[in-house]
């Protein structure tokens, strides 16, 4: 099957995940080629040579109205990878009209395209990881942090973070854009700050130095969303499996679909508050056997389940 990928069109994390999809796509020997979200003679042209067998818009956000109604009237099979649902599932309606195969990252935004699209092909496809971005490295011969957040800071993520400077005689270590803006302490003897975006190679070193990797999920209603219908985010997001694949140990926020992707008896710990988390940080901190138990075996699923080989590999068998 011959795949035309039209790439997302932003910057930051977007191009290592259409890398990650391109190299899948070459391991499983299916021909592609990968064309910007605009109409232009160039984007033409590579299309008509290339004459794809299905047309994948990774995001879809920036795609020009001109190639969709082109590749439309090309009569070229179509799908769409939401990867910001339910988040900005506005942007994400607004375009889905012109997909007849719609794969949505979140299990909530899934459930609603399912009624609101009876007659399209709607499929609940979360994002994966690549393996040879994150894998245990262990380049230091201790833990040099107790705890750590990587990401933006989401409110919830900011309150957590000061209650565990606050409740907790822990190093922690917050690495996002923005992170001192919003930290009260800004000097704190046990607060280390990377106060900017790291690419994923970054981020995987960072792993490697914190014996507990906390992952707060960001807010449905988070106020700079674009999800005024109110949709709820039921999906675990993919830092999960990047953790996993890492061989780190992660606390995550509850979501409901966790279980469809890990054993929460044996490969992951999830909590449901604040005070339950710092209970299961007093829990885990020094306890190395059990926390090497549980990321051995989430490594072990992800390996097995949950890599960017696996989700490329169940679309195109989804499509057939």
């Amino acid at each position: 099957m011959k795949i035309l990928l039209i790439s997302s069109g932003y910057l930051g994390i977007y191009p290592y995940l259409e890398k990650y999809i391109q190299d899948s796509l070459s391991n499983l020997g299916n021909p592609f080629i990968t064309i910007i979200p605009e109409y232009n003679l160039e984007t033409i042209k590579q299309i008509e040579n290339f004459q794809p067998d299905f047309v994948l818009a990774f995001v879809g956000y920036k795609i020009q109205q001109e190639l969709l109604q082109f590749l439309k009237q090309k009569g070229y099979i179509l799908g769409v990878w939401l990867t910001e649902d339910p988040f900005y599932i506005d942007e994400s309606i607004r375009l889905a009209g012109n997909f007849p195969y719609i794969f949505t990252i979140d299990l909530g935004a899934y459930e609603y395209y399912k009624q609101i699209f009876p007659s399209k092909k709607i499929y609940h496809l979360p994002l994966g990881v690549e393996p040879s971005i994150y894998f245990p490295q262990k380049t230091v011969s201790q833990d040099v942090y107790d705890v750590c957040i990587v990401g933006y800071p989401y409110p919830e993520r900011i309150q957590l973070a000061h209650h565990i400077l606050e409740q907790t005689p822990y190093k922690l270590l917050l690495s996002g854009p923005v992170w001192r803006r919003y930290m009260k302490i800004q000097h704190h003897q046990r607060l280390m700050v990377i106060n900017k975006w790291m690419e994923p190679s970054k981020v995987n070193q960072l792993y490697q130095l914190s014996k507990i990797i906390l992952n707060p999920h960001r807010a449905f209603d988070f106020h700079k969303n674009k999800n005024t219908i109110g949709i709820k985010s039921k999906s675990i997001n993919n830092r999960t499996f990047e953790i996993a694949a890492s061989g780190g140990f992660q606390l995550l926020s509850a979501k409901p679909d966790i279980e469809l992707h890990f054993d929460p008896e044996k490969e992951i710990v999830s909590y449901s508050t604040d005070e339950e988390c710092i209970k299961l940080i007093h829990a885990f901190i020094n306890d190395d056997q059990e926390r090497i138990h549980y990321s051995e075996k989430a490594m072990e699923r992800v390996l097995d389940c949950h890599t960017f080989f696996h989700r490329v590999q169940k679309m195109i068998s989804l499509l057939g």
